[in-house]
């Protein structure tokens, strides 16, 4: 990484410098064939020093850590990150949203990306103009866009500057919550979080058929319990199921629906009467006492997220029965859903 002990120094001297840095990049990267990320940034650095030459930058130019954000600063305001890509585009991915590794007290960050793919060219960009949107790897991280048009930053979408967003005390749960009001039906929001440390996340995705019967049985009572829409009848009822067994499980099934309603329908007697049911409904009733218990387990947060509502009543299990009827309407007269999930107790 690299410093620029300055902190005195006005912006558009700043901006002079990295212009001018730009400028020997490109002639010298002009002889170059192949450049590596890490040679880049240490090219970055030496053109940057000669830059400095002869303004008040000189000699407060100073490479540091290898994991450092941002990899250029002057001391306790600006900073500059080196990106590179070897395609012909102005897309990369960026940093981590929580910014761990920021040198303290910078506050102004500038982005200098090397374009190696087609006409080799560099550009330098204000950071936060730059971010339009998060991507996940280990970690959520913004991605950038040079190219990006002012007023479309992921900041600009969030209604939250990007200063203020990262002095925030969480501030992946900000964009989360931006993107979980983007959600269309059947999609889920799935990322590593970082409140979720004491939670062990294997790297390894597994089938649905490799997972231990407990496994099995916790994803199938809390998909009932967290999915109500599995009981109705789009043709979408099992997407955010799937999507779940990803995020809470690493695994998927080729053939998820077949957990829940794999033999069709069923004759049960409820209140004196033979009524047919789907396979679901049986299954659920038959999970009646675990679903009970399961609903007063799961964090009051989760069932409202997943429940698409505000407020988690005191009576969990009876504002589920509401969800279940609402979505398995029975054809038998005085008969709801929910007296089929009673008749398990």
């Amino acid at each position: 990484m690299i410093y620029i002990n300055k902190p005195d120094a006005k912006e558009k001297d700043f901006i002079n410098l990295l212009e001018k840095s730009r400028e020997l990049l490109l002639k010298f990267l002009r002889k170059k064939k192949d450049i590596s990320p890490t040679h880049f940034e240490t090219t970055v650095f030496e053109h940057t020093r000669e830059a400095a030459k002869g303004t008040s930058f000189e000699g407060k130019v100073q490479q540091t850590g290898a994991h450092d954000f941002p990899d250029i600063i002057a001391n306790k305001y600006f900073g500059v990150e080196v990106k590179m890509t070897t395609s012909d585009h102005w897309t990369s991915t960026g940093n981590s949203i929580l910014e761990s590794s920021r040198i303290e007290d910078v506050e102004k960050i500038y982005i200098m990306f090397g374009k190696f793919g087609g006409k080799l060219d560099i550009k330098f960009r204000l950071y936060q103009e730059c971010l339009p949107d998060v991507s996940v790897t280990h970690s959520p991280r913004y991605r950038i866009n040079m190219n990006l048009k002012k007023g479309e930053s992921i900041f600009d979408k969030i209604g939250v500057d990007y200063d203020t967003l990262r002095k925030h005390a969480n501030p992946i749960q900000k964009i989360k919550d931006h993107y979980r009001s983007k959600l269309k039906d059947g999609e889920e929001l799935w990322w590593i979080d970082q409140e979720n440390d004491d939670k062990a996340i294997s790297p390894i995705i597994r089938p649905f058929r490799n997972l231990s019967d407990e496994e099995k049985e916790n994803f199938i009572v809390e998909s009932m319990i967290l999915f109500p829409e599995m009981f109705g009848n789009s043709a979408m009822k099992y997407e955010r199921a799937a999507a779940y067994l990803i995020s809470e499980y690493n695994s998927v099934s080729a053939s998820l629906r077949d957990s829940f309603t794999a033999g069709g329908q069923i004759e049960l007697k409820i209140k004196r009467k033979t009524i047919t049911v789907p396979q679901v409904a049986e299954r659920m009733r038959a999970r009646a006492n675990d679903i009970k218990t399961k609903i007063n387990e799961l964090d009051g947060e989760t069932l409202a997220y997943y429940w698409r509502i505000r407020k988690i009543e005191r009576d969990r299990l009876n504002q589920w029965k509401k969800l279940l009827n609402k979505n398995l309407k029975l054809s038998i007269r005085g008969i709801k859903a929910s007296d089929v999930f009673d008749s398990g107790l």
